[in-house]
Protein backbone atom coordinates (compact mmCIF):
# COMPACT_ATOMS: atom_id res chain seq x y z
CA UNK A 1 0.00 0.00 0.00
CA UNK A 2 2.89 2.45 0.49
CA UNK A 3 4.67 1.77 -3.17
CA UNK A 4 4.06 3.76 -5.87
CA UNK A 5 3.46 1.71 -9.05
CA UNK A 6 5.12 2.95 -12.73
CA UNK A 7 6.05 1.15 -15.79
CA UNK A 8 9.86 0.92 -15.23
CA UNK A 9 8.99 -0.46 -11.78
CA UNK A 10 6.56 -3.16 -13.39
CA UNK A 11 9.02 -4.06 -16.46
CA UNK A 12 11.62 -4.74 -13.89
CA UNK A 13 9.21 -6.66 -11.55
CA UNK A 14 7.80 -8.69 -14.29
CA UNK A 15 10.90 -9.46 -15.05
CA UNK A 16 12.04 -11.02 -11.59
CA UNK A 17 8.27 -13.03 -11.65
CA UNK A 18 9.58 -14.51 -15.17
CA UNK A 19 12.91 -15.87 -13.50
CA UNK A 20 11.16 -16.47 -10.30
CA UNK A 21 8.93 -19.06 -12.08
CA UNK A 22 11.12 -20.73 -14.37
CA UNK A 23 13.38 -23.84 -13.72
CA UNK A 24 13.42 -26.18 -11.10
CA UNK A 25 15.18 -26.38 -7.50
CA UNK A 26 19.16 -27.14 -7.83
CA UNK A 27 20.47 -29.38 -5.38
CA UNK A 28 20.64 -27.69 -2.05
CA UNK A 29 18.67 -24.90 -3.19
CA UNK A 30 15.94 -23.78 -0.10
CA UNK A 31 12.42 -24.29 -1.33
CA UNK A 32 10.65 -21.10 -2.23
CA UNK A 33 7.00 -19.87 -1.89
CA UNK A 34 6.20 -16.76 -4.12
CA UNK A 35 3.37 -14.86 -2.54
CA UNK A 36 1.44 -11.50 -4.11
CA UNK A 37 0.57 -10.26 -1.32
CA UNK A 38 -1.00 -6.06 -0.18
CA UNK A 39 2.27 -4.41 1.95
CA UNK A 40 2.61 -5.47 5.48
CA UNK A 41 -0.39 -8.03 5.45
CA UNK A 42 1.52 -10.88 7.07
CA UNK A 43 2.72 -11.52 10.38
CA UNK A 44 6.81 -12.21 9.83
CA UNK A 45 6.56 -14.61 12.92
CA UNK A 46 3.95 -16.61 10.98
CA UNK A 47 6.51 -16.93 8.15
CA UNK A 48 9.52 -17.78 10.41
CA UNK A 49 7.24 -20.79 12.24
CA UNK A 50 6.09 -21.55 8.79
CA UNK A 51 9.81 -22.04 7.57
CA UNK A 52 11.03 -23.42 10.31
CA UNK A 53 8.10 -26.07 10.59
CA UNK A 54 8.07 -27.27 6.67
CA UNK A 55 11.81 -26.17 5.85
CA UNK A 56 9.88 -23.25 2.81
CA UNK A 57 10.55 -19.92 2.93
CA UNK A 58 7.83 -17.85 1.43
CA UNK A 59 8.98 -14.42 -0.46
CA UNK A 60 6.65 -11.96 -0.34
CA UNK A 61 5.95 -9.70 -3.57
CA UNK A 62 3.50 -6.55 -3.21
CA UNK A 63 1.06 -5.15 -4.85
CA UNK A 64 -0.51 -1.08 -4.21
CA UNK A 65 -4.17 -2.07 -5.84
CA UNK A 66 -6.56 -4.77 -6.87
CA UNK A 67 -5.64 -3.31 -10.38
CA UNK A 68 -2.22 -3.20 -10.60
CA UNK A 69 -2.06 -6.97 -9.01
CA UNK A 70 -4.62 -7.57 -11.63
CA UNK A 71 -1.87 -6.22 -14.66
CA UNK A 72 0.75 -7.77 -13.22
CA UNK A 73 -0.90 -11.14 -13.33
CA UNK A 74 -2.20 -10.65 -17.08
CA UNK A 75 1.04 -9.38 -18.23
CA UNK A 76 2.36 -12.94 -16.85
CA UNK A 77 -0.91 -14.99 -17.49
CA UNK A 78 -1.11 -15.86 -13.66
CA UNK A 79 2.85 -17.35 -13.77
CA UNK A 80 5.29 -16.07 -11.42
CA UNK A 81 3.58 -16.82 -8.28
CA UNK A 82 2.57 -19.74 -6.14
CA UNK A 83 -0.14 -17.76 -4.08
CA UNK A 84 -1.87 -14.53 -4.68
CA UNK A 85 -4.30 -13.02 -2.28
CA UNK A 86 -7.23 -11.41 -4.14
CA UNK A 87 -10.34 -9.86 -3.12
CA UNK A 88 -13.38 -12.05 -2.99
CA UNK A 89 -15.32 -10.95 -5.75
CA UNK A 90 -12.60 -11.04 -8.46
CA UNK A 91 -11.88 -14.72 -7.61
CA UNK A 92 -14.35 -15.48 -10.46
CA UNK A 93 -13.06 -13.67 -13.08
CA UNK A 94 -9.53 -15.73 -12.16
CA UNK A 95 -11.05 -18.85 -12.50
CA UNK A 96 -12.42 -18.08 -15.83
CA UNK A 97 -9.06 -16.94 -16.90
CA UNK A 98 -7.44 -20.30 -15.45
CA UNK A 99 -5.20 -18.73 -12.58
CA UNK A 100 -6.14 -20.81 -10.30
CA UNK A 101 -5.83 -24.61 -9.05
CA UNK A 102 -8.83 -25.91 -7.75
CA UNK A 103 -8.73 -25.64 -3.71
CA UNK A 104 -10.93 -27.84 -1.98
CA UNK A 105 -11.70 -29.47 1.48
CA UNK A 106 -9.20 -32.87 0.67
CA UNK A 107 -6.29 -30.02 -0.12
CA UNK A 108 -7.04 -27.67 3.15
CA UNK A 109 -8.98 -29.56 5.55
CA UNK A 110 -9.08 -26.33 7.78
CA UNK A 111 -11.19 -24.87 5.75
CA UNK A 112 -14.15 -26.65 7.48
CA UNK A 113 -13.24 -23.82 9.73
CA UNK A 114 -14.53 -20.97 7.85
CA UNK A 115 -17.82 -19.84 8.97
CA UNK A 116 -20.37 -20.52 5.79
CA UNK A 117 -21.07 -16.76 5.21
CA UNK A 118 -17.84 -16.02 3.42
CA UNK A 119 -17.99 -18.83 1.59
CA UNK A 120 -20.99 -18.04 0.08
CA UNK A 121 -20.56 -14.40 -0.24
CA UNK A 122 -18.73 -15.47 -3.84
CA UNK A 123 -19.73 -18.64 -5.46
CA UNK A 124 -16.58 -19.42 -6.86
CA UNK A 125 -14.82 -19.52 -3.42
CA UNK A 126 -16.04 -22.42 -2.78
CA UNK A 127 -13.88 -24.56 -5.05
CA UNK A 128 -10.86 -22.02 -5.64
CA UNK A 129 -9.95 -19.83 -2.70
CA UNK A 130 -9.17 -19.74 1.17
CA UNK A 131 -11.02 -16.96 2.82
CA UNK A 132 -8.88 -15.53 5.21
CA UNK A 133 -9.97 -11.81 6.95
CA UNK A 134 -12.59 -9.56 6.48
CA UNK A 135 -13.24 -6.06 7.46
CA UNK A 136 -14.57 -2.34 6.13
CA UNK A 137 -13.11 0.53 4.12
CA UNK A 138 -13.97 3.66 5.64
CA UNK A 139 -12.49 7.15 6.61
CA UNK A 140 -9.52 7.70 9.34
CA UNK A 141 -8.79 11.15 10.75
CA UNK A 142 -7.06 12.77 13.31
CA UNK A 143 -9.03 13.76 15.72
CA UNK A 144 -6.15 16.84 17.11
CA UNK A 145 -6.80 18.52 13.35
CA UNK A 146 -9.74 18.21 11.96
CA UNK A 147 -13.00 20.12 14.18
CA UNK A 148 -15.42 18.68 11.95
CA UNK A 149 -14.80 15.18 10.57
CA UNK A 150 -16.03 14.01 7.28
CA UNK A 151 -19.33 11.55 8.90
CA UNK A 152 -21.07 10.82 4.88
CA UNK A 153 -19.13 9.73 1.78
CA UNK A 154 -21.17 12.87 0.71
CA UNK A 155 -19.32 15.17 3.02
CA UNK A 156 -15.85 13.74 2.45
CA UNK A 157 -16.36 14.38 -1.44
CA UNK A 158 -17.53 17.68 -0.88
CA UNK A 159 -15.35 18.83 1.73
CA UNK A 160 -14.72 21.91 3.61
CA UNK A 161 -12.11 24.68 2.62
CA UNK A 162 -10.05 23.64 5.53
CA UNK A 163 -9.59 20.03 4.64
CA UNK A 164 -7.97 21.25 0.79
CA UNK A 165 -4.83 19.09 0.06
CA UNK A 166 -4.93 17.16 3.56
CA UNK A 167 -6.91 14.08 2.05
CA UNK A 168 -6.09 10.74 0.63
CA UNK A 169 -8.24 8.47 -1.12
CA UNK A 170 -7.84 5.25 -2.56
CA UNK A 171 -6.37 4.75 -5.75
CA UNK A 172 -9.10 1.68 -6.57
CA UNK A 173 -11.48 2.98 -9.61
CA UNK A 174 -14.59 0.90 -7.78
CA UNK A 175 -14.11 2.04 -4.87
CA UNK A 176 -13.87 5.53 -6.00
CA UNK A 177 -16.74 5.20 -7.67
CA UNK A 178 -18.63 2.83 -4.93
CA UNK A 179 -18.05 5.93 -2.42
CA UNK A 180 -18.94 8.17 -4.97
CA UNK A 181 -22.35 6.47 -5.50
CA UNK A 182 -22.77 6.23 -1.64
CA UNK A 183 -22.65 9.64 -1.36
CA UNK A 184 -25.40 9.75 -4.01
CA UNK A 185 -27.97 7.74 -2.50
CA UNK A 186 -27.14 4.57 -4.70
CA UNK A 187 -25.78 1.44 -4.02
CA UNK A 188 -21.72 0.66 -3.94
CA UNK A 189 -22.67 -1.03 -7.12
CA UNK A 190 -24.80 0.99 -8.86
CA UNK A 191 -23.93 1.17 -12.54
CA UNK A 192 -26.20 3.06 -14.16
CA UNK A 193 -24.50 5.83 -16.69
CA UNK A 194 -26.56 9.11 -15.49
CA UNK A 195 -25.37 7.92 -11.90
CA UNK A 196 -21.75 7.19 -13.40
CA UNK A 197 -21.47 10.54 -15.12
CA UNK A 198 -22.87 12.40 -11.51
CA UNK A 199 -20.66 10.31 -9.58
CA UNK A 200 -17.67 11.23 -11.94
CA UNK A 201 -18.31 15.28 -11.65
CA UNK A 202 -18.50 14.72 -7.67
CA UNK A 203 -15.00 12.85 -7.74
CA UNK A 204 -13.67 15.51 -10.14
CA UNK A 205 -15.20 18.65 -8.05
CA UNK A 206 -13.53 17.12 -4.59
CA UNK A 207 -9.75 16.39 -6.78
CA UNK A 208 -8.56 20.05 -5.61
CA UNK A 209 -8.82 18.73 -2.14
CA UNK A 210 -6.84 15.52 -2.26
CA UNK A 211 -3.51 15.50 -1.46
CA UNK A 212 -2.80 12.01 -3.08
CA UNK A 213 -4.63 8.65 -4.61
CA UNK A 214 -2.95 6.01 -3.23
CA UNK A 215 -2.76 4.35 0.23
CA UNK A 216 -1.11 5.67 3.03
CA UNK A 217 1.67 3.82 4.52
CA UNK A 218 0.98 1.73 7.67
CA UNK A 219 4.18 2.99 9.43
CA UNK A 220 5.44 5.77 11.72
CA UNK A 221 6.57 7.36 8.06
CA UNK A 222 3.14 7.70 7.47
CA UNK A 223 1.48 11.11 6.29
CA UNK A 224 -1.37 10.63 8.88
CA UNK A 225 1.15 10.26 11.96
CA UNK A 226 3.18 13.07 10.62
CA UNK A 227 0.16 15.09 9.94
CA UNK A 228 0.89 15.70 6.97
CA UNK A 229 -2.58 14.16 5.87
CA UNK A 230 -5.73 15.09 8.10
CA UNK A 231 -7.99 12.50 6.43
CA UNK A 232 -7.46 9.19 4.49
CA UNK A 233 -9.69 6.18 2.94
CA UNK A 234 -8.32 2.73 4.97
CA UNK A 235 -9.46 -0.46 5.57
CA UNK A 236 -10.61 -0.63 9.69
CA UNK A 237 -7.70 -2.58 10.58
CA UNK A 238 -5.00 -0.35 9.15
CA UNK A 239 -6.91 2.46 10.97
CA UNK A 240 -6.02 0.81 14.20
CA UNK A 241 -2.37 0.01 13.59
CA UNK A 242 -1.45 3.68 12.77
CA UNK A 243 -3.89 4.54 15.87
CA UNK A 244 -1.28 2.40 18.05
CA UNK A 245 1.42 4.47 16.55
CA UNK A 246 -0.43 7.82 16.85
CA UNK A 247 -3.34 8.02 19.11
CA UNK A 248 -5.08 10.97 18.01
CA UNK A 249 -6.18 9.11 14.52
CA UNK A 250 -9.67 8.00 14.61
CA UNK A 251 -12.13 5.62 12.27
CA UNK A 252 -15.53 5.50 11.25
CA UNK A 253 -17.79 3.99 8.66
CA UNK A 254 -20.02 6.89 7.03
CA UNK A 255 -23.39 6.86 7.73
CA UNK A 256 -24.59 5.79 3.86
CA UNK A 257 -22.69 2.23 4.83
CA UNK A 258 -19.54 0.61 3.35
CA UNK A 259 -18.22 -2.12 1.56
CA UNK A 260 -17.64 -5.22 2.97
CA UNK A 261 -15.11 -7.11 1.78
CA UNK A 262 -13.15 -10.35 1.74
CA UNK A 263 -9.50 -11.13 1.18
CA UNK A 264 -8.94 -14.72 -0.16
CA UNK A 265 -5.55 -16.85 -0.82
CA UNK A 266 -5.70 -18.77 -3.57
CA UNK A 267 -3.07 -21.12 -5.52
CA UNK A 268 -1.72 -19.89 -9.17
CA UNK A 269 -2.56 -23.12 -11.26
CA UNK A 270 1.25 -22.28 -12.88
CA UNK A 271 2.30 -23.14 -9.49
CA UNK A 272 5.08 -26.24 -9.49
CA UNK A 273 4.27 -26.32 -5.68
CA UNK A 274 1.01 -26.65 -4.91
CA UNK A 275 1.58 -28.80 -2.18
CA UNK A 276 3.40 -26.41 -0.20
CA UNK A 277 1.17 -23.77 -1.44
CA UNK A 278 -2.08 -25.88 0.11
CA UNK A 279 0.51 -26.56 3.27
CA UNK A 280 0.58 -22.77 3.72
CA UNK A 281 -2.77 -21.96 3.68
CA UNK A 282 -3.67 -25.25 6.21
CA UNK A 283 -0.96 -23.84 8.38
CA UNK A 284 -2.56 -20.10 8.43
CA UNK A 285 -5.85 -21.76 9.14
CA UNK A 286 -4.46 -23.22 12.19
CA UNK A 287 -6.73 -21.74 14.90
CA UNK A 288 -3.47 -20.35 17.15
CA UNK A 289 -1.80 -19.05 13.99
CA UNK A 290 -5.28 -17.61 12.33
CA UNK A 291 -5.83 -15.76 15.81
CA UNK A 292 -2.78 -14.75 15.73
CA UNK A 293 -2.48 -13.06 12.17
CA UNK A 294 -5.72 -11.28 12.76
CA UNK A 295 -3.92 -9.87 16.36
CA UNK A 296 -1.40 -9.12 14.66
CA UNK A 297 -3.03 -7.21 11.35
CA UNK A 298 -6.22 -6.02 13.93
CA UNK A 299 -8.58 -7.41 11.35
CA UNK A 300 -11.64 -9.90 11.95
CA UNK A 301 -11.06 -13.30 11.23
CA UNK A 302 -13.37 -15.61 8.94
CA UNK A 303 -12.02 -18.66 11.10
CA UNK A 304 -14.59 -19.78 13.63
CA UNK A 305 -11.87 -22.00 15.68
CA UNK A 306 -9.27 -18.62 15.35
CA UNK A 307 -12.15 -16.17 17.09
CA UNK A 308 -12.65 -17.95 19.66
CA UNK A 309 -9.11 -17.62 20.66
CA UNK A 310 -9.05 -14.19 19.98
CA UNK A 311 -9.09 -11.64 23.19
CA UNK A 312 -12.26 -9.71 24.33
CA UNK A 313 -11.18 -6.35 23.45
CA UNK A 314 -10.59 -7.72 19.64
CA UNK A 315 -13.85 -9.87 19.57
CA UNK A 316 -15.54 -6.65 20.70
CA UNK A 317 -14.07 -3.48 19.42
CA UNK A 318 -16.40 -1.94 17.08
CA UNK A 319 -13.71 -0.88 14.76
CA UNK A 320 -12.66 -4.52 14.00
CA UNK A 321 -16.26 -5.94 13.87
CA UNK A 322 -18.73 -3.64 13.18
CA UNK A 323 -22.01 -3.33 15.07
CA UNK A 324 -25.04 -4.49 13.00
CA UNK A 325 -26.74 -0.89 11.89
CA UNK A 326 -22.93 -0.44 10.10
CA UNK A 327 -22.85 -4.56 8.42
CA UNK A 328 -27.13 -3.59 7.51
CA UNK A 329 -25.13 -0.56 5.62
CA UNK A 330 -22.78 -2.07 4.20
CA UNK A 331 -22.95 -4.70 1.41
CA UNK A 332 -20.22 -6.83 -0.87
CA UNK A 333 -18.42 -5.79 -4.18
CA UNK A 334 -19.83 -6.89 -7.17
CA UNK A 335 -17.30 -6.47 -10.27
CA UNK A 336 -18.93 -3.80 -12.51
CA UNK A 337 -19.77 -5.25 -16.00
CA UNK A 338 -16.51 -5.11 -18.85
CA UNK A 339 -17.61 -1.61 -20.54
CA UNK A 340 -18.67 -0.15 -16.47
CA UNK A 341 -15.10 -1.18 -15.51
CA UNK A 342 -13.58 0.49 -18.54
CA UNK A 343 -15.10 4.04 -17.91
CA UNK A 344 -14.25 3.42 -14.30
CA UNK A 345 -11.04 3.07 -14.85
CA UNK A 346 -11.01 6.40 -17.39
CA UNK A 347 -12.36 8.35 -14.39
CA UNK A 348 -9.56 7.39 -12.06
CA UNK A 349 -7.42 8.04 -14.97
CA UNK A 350 -8.77 12.01 -15.39
CA UNK A 351 -8.28 12.15 -11.71
CA UNK A 352 -4.93 10.73 -11.43
CA UNK A 353 -3.81 13.58 -14.35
Amino acid sequence: MAMRWNRVWLGILLGLVVIAGCGDLGAGEKRELVLLNWPDYMDPALLKRFEEERGVHVRTVDFETDETRDELLSRTQGKGFDLFVVSGERVEGYVKRNWLAPLRLTDVPNLKLVAPRWLDAYPALRDHAAPLLWGTLGIAYRRDLVANPPATWKELLQPPESLRGRIIMVKESVDLMGMAMKGLGHSWNHHEESAIEAARLLLMQQKPWVRAYGYPSVDKKSALVTGEAWVATVYNGDALTLKGLEERVEYLVPAEGSTLWVDCLVVSASSQRKADAYAFIQFLHEPAHGAQLAGHLHFATVNQGAEALLPEEHRNNPIIYPPAAVLAGSEFVTRPPPRVERRFKEILRALLD
